[in-house]
Order: C-alpha cells, then sequence, then structure tokens
C-alpha cells in the first residue's frame, strides 16, 4: 500500500508540474504571440504612412503637371486664336509654294528657299493663301499641336507614376 500511495503522490507530483509547465509555457507563447502581433501592427503603420505620404507626393506632382498643362492648353489656344484671327484681318498672310520645279515632289539641291541667292537659282514662286483658307489651316495645325502636347502630358504622367512604382 505504500507503495501505491507513494505511486499516487509522484503521479500527483508531475501532473502538477505538468500543469504548472504547461501554464507557464502557454504564458510565454501567449506573450510571445502578443510581441509579435504589436511588432507587425507597428510596422504596418509605419508601412501605411509613408505609401501615404508616398501618394499624396505623387498626387501633388500629378496635381502640378495638371495645371502645367492647362496653363499650356490656354496659352497655346490664345495664341492660336490671335494666329486666326490675323489670318482672318489679312494682318498675316499664309503661304505655300505655287509651283514645284522640274525635281518631282522634292526640292533639288540648290532650289531649296534661303538657298537661292547661293545657289544662283530662282526663287520658288509662292502664293498667298486666302483668309479664311489660311485661318483654317492654323486651326487645324493648331489642335493637332494640341494633341501632341496632350499626348506628351499622358507620358510624362506614366512615366512619374512608374518611377514611383518602381522607386523601391
Amino acid at each position: 500500500m505504500l507503495v501505491v500511495l507513494e505511486q499516487a503522490y509522484e503521479a500527483r507530483l508531475v501532473g502538477r508540474g505538468d500543469t504548472a509547465g504547461y501554464a507557464r509555457a502557454k504564458g510565454e507563447w501567449k506573450s510571445a504571440e502578443a510581441k509579435i502581433a504589436a511588432d507587425a501592427e507597428r510596422q504596418a503603420a509605419v508601412d501605411t504612412k509613408k505609401a501615404r505620404e508616398e501618394t499624396a507626393a505623387l498626387q501633388l506632382k500629378f496635381d502640378q503637371l495638371g495645371d502645367v498643362q492647362q496653363k499650356a492648353r490656354i496659352d497655346h489656344e490664345i495664341d492660336k486664336n490671335i494666329a486666326v484671327a490675323a489670318a482672318l484681318a489679312g494682318t498675316e498672310r499664309l503661304s505655300i509654294v505655287a509651283a514645284i520645279g522640274t525635281g518631282g515632289a522634292l526640292h533639288e539641291s540648290g532650289t531649296l528657299e534661303g538657298s537661292a541667292v547661293r545657289a544662283g537659282a530662282t526663287a520658288t514662286p509662292r502664293i498667298d493663301l486666302l483668309p479664311g483658307t489660311a485661318a483654317t489651316v492654323l486651326r487645324i495645325a493648331g489642335d493637332y499641336g494640341q494633341l501632341v502636347r496632350d499626348y506628351n502630358a499622358v507620358l510624362d504622367r506614366f512615366d512619374a507614376a512608374r518611377a514611383s512604382c518602381n522607386a523601391d
């Protein structure tokens, strides 16, 4: 009976030790989990703040690019309207080559405008366009110029976004 009591006592001690060890291990694990969670939250907050700052900086850059583009568009429209008005009023003339020389669709060497004096060739005859025609040509050219500027602005914004995304 003494052996049975001794074994029961040892079993009880082992059980209590296992329970205490389990509780201690569980507490240590909970503490470790809490530290890991706190570190993760802290890092997430830092990363979120950095991402928000980068987004705000990129948005500011986009806004500035948009402002520059809008100003350029307004300036261009004003310049185009002035040129069209001058063409319609007849104060500015737009001229084209009246006839192409014997060289075909392309000017031969030495017959380009400005080289006639050096080459001794006669000046290429030119005709002034009617004011309405000149105004139409200037409108078309101005609209095409604006399309090119708009395309370049899109490329600038794309390059800025790509650079920002690839910065890390």
